[in-house]
């Protein structure tokens, strides 16, 4: 199920709107949200970034509070992972070292 309706209660934004910023009709918008249609990728993607979302983020089950706690060892250094979150902004350093 999609979590679209909470992000963009969050965020401000009617669906009205969301189907313009994603340039689709509102009633495509209103097929996925309801379950009516499944949406491809590309309208994932799409959605998401309109959304300034990552597209995991759209389905039920992810929760950027959930407690993940490890350790991680990269090259020579350990970091400690308290939460989603942290490890999503570890990923993305590993990510832009190329």
């Amino acid at each position: 199920m999609l979590r679209v309706k909470n992000i963009c209660k969050e965020k401000g934004i009617k669906f009205k709107q969301l189907a313009e910023m994603m340039d689709v009709q509102p009633e495509t918008v209103t097929r996925i949200l309801t379950g009516k249609t499944n949406p491809s990728l590309s309208t994932l993607v799409n959605m998401a970034n309109v959304l300034n979302v990552e597209v995991y983020e759209l389905f039920e089950g992810y929760n950027a509070d959930k407690e993940v706690q490890g350790f991680l060892k990269v090259g020579n250094k350990i970091h400690q992972i308290n939460s989603i979150i942290e490890l999503k902004t570890l990923y993305d350093e590993i990510s832009s070292m190329g």
